[in-house]
């Protein structure tokens, strides 16, 4: 008998999940009755070559199969560049699409308050067998002040350290680190043997980002990106100049490849495939591209870890990074238009979607009611829900709880400005500038 296993995505989004002026958008479908088909525009992240992506499209085709009246534009972007920049265009020229993502809560409520975002409330009481959601991932979209549920989550995991186990043993590490001060030693061990600790390529800012926010969660807890996002906290307090300091510690020591500044995501994951990068920092959308072995030679030998806790910072050892990322529906759909978008985001996150996702792509959408094959899931998937499990606080990225829509670029620049020269104080200045101004 095959083992099986419920499927209770990402519990540790229940605890400590909290909620990361726009032009009016416009009916994005056109109606049938005049003999066109109902257009149905999607921008997601959804984009290139990856086997969450295949699965994606199957379910695409087999909706528009359903609806010979229907057609969808799929326009999403994988580039995150270019998604914003393709976003900010859509909701500039109030041509919203009919399933787009917004990702941050930080600035919900005035999108809502034009009507731009659906409440999916009704949707969902009206539909309790779909309604299999996590709580937790869906608290995440009910914003405080507005009653309603306004993303569905589409995906969600921890962050983790995947590491290579041959290289740590090879280096004499007997087990990953648990503490800075013992990753720090890890790191050291690593060059010794000519490998590159981290693979981290700044160009693509988000990597140094992501560690960034592994630094600061270890260090200050989830509840301080709040305080900076409420203005309770700056930038430039000691605490957090300290977090940017760690970055810079971890570049002056080599833990990452030269001129990493310059290096972009997808080079410094081929370094990782091919056992010459000892870990890197990532999310469960990579584990498909850790298990191929004709892509990635040392896939026998990858593993999964939390990123180290601080020795001086115990409370904060289980305060982690998840990423949560959302669907959400145009708030001025209606009639066929409104409908069609409603089934086809239903197909999109169903049981039956999750199980396919999760068993062939190590993708995981934080639904309650997935059995999954254990002979079918990577361990490393596994590995990560139960990880996941253990995380009593949890945040995206810093700046989702940022009101400034230019958070995202300005922090993350100035972080990569740590790799090229900047000091910590002169990049916690760059960060605060911005708030500053926007008063």
């Amino acid at each position: 008998m095959k083992r099986l296993i419920s499927l209770f995505l990402a519990v540790a989004l229940c605890v400590g999940m909290t909620a990361c002026s726009g032009s009016t958008g416009s009916q994005s479908g056109s109606s049938n009755s005049d003999g066109k088909k109902v257009e149905i525009r999607l921008l997601t992240r959804m984009a290139g070559t990856t086997k969450q992506v295949e699965i994606f499209k199957d379910i695409i085709k087999e909706f528009e199969s359903k609806h010979p009246d229907a057609k969808v534009i799929d326009e999403s972007q994988g580039d995150e560049s270019s998604f914003n920049n393709k976003l900010k265009t859509d909701l500039s020229s109030g041509t919203l699409p009919n399933i787009f993502r917004i990702q941050g809560v930080a600035n919900l409520g005035e999108y809502i308050d034009n009507g731009l975002i659906m409440d999916l409330d009704p949707v969902l009481k009206a539909d309790p067998e779909w309604n299999k959601f996590v709580p937790g991932a869906l608290s995440y979209y009910q914003v405080p002040g507005h009653n309603g549920t306004y993303a569905i989550p589409m995906e969600s995991g921890l962050i983790g350290v995947y590491y290579n186990e041959a290289l740590f043993k090879k280096a004499g590490i007997d087990s990953f680190p648990e503490t800075w001060s013992q990753f720090k030693t890890a790191i050291q061990k690593l060059k010794a043997i000519n490998v590159t600790p981290i693979a981290l390529g700044a160009k693509t800012t988000y990597m140094a980002g992501h560690l960034h926010d592994q630094i600061f969660y270890k260090w200050m807890g989830t509840e301080a990106a709040k305080k900076l996002g409420s203005r309770d906290m700056k930038w430039t307090d000691p605490d957090v100049v300290k977090s940017l300091g760690f970055v810079k510690e971890l570049n002056d020591m080599g833990a990452f490849p030269s001129g990493a500044a310059g290096i972009s995501d997808d080079i410094v994951l081929s370094q990782f495939q091919k056992g010459q990068a000892g870990m890197i920092i990532t999310g469960t959308w990579n584990i498909s591209n850790f298990t191929n072995k004709k892509d990635c030679p040392a896939a026998d030998d990858i593993k999964v870890a939390k990123f180290p806790s601080f020795d001086e910072k115990p409370q904060y050892k289980n305060e982690d990074m998840q990423v949560i990322s959302p669907y959400m529906v145009n708030g001025k759909l209606t009639g066929k238009d409104k409908d069609y978008t409603i089934e086809l985001l239903k197909m999109l996150t169903s049981k039956d979607a999750a199980k396919r996702f999760a068993e062939e792509a190590s993708f995981l959408i934080p639904r309650t009611d997935v059995t999954l094959d254990t002979q079918k899931v990577n361990p490393l998937l596994l590995k990560n829900v139960e990880l996941g499990k253990t995380s009593t606080g949890i945040a995206v990225d810093v700046f989702d709880f940022d009101p400034l829509a230019s958070m995202q670029d300005t922090t993350r620049n100035a972080i990569v400005s740590m790799l090229v020269g900047s000091s910590p104080e002169q990049a916690a200045q760059q960060i605060q500038s911005e708030i500053d101004k926007s008063k």
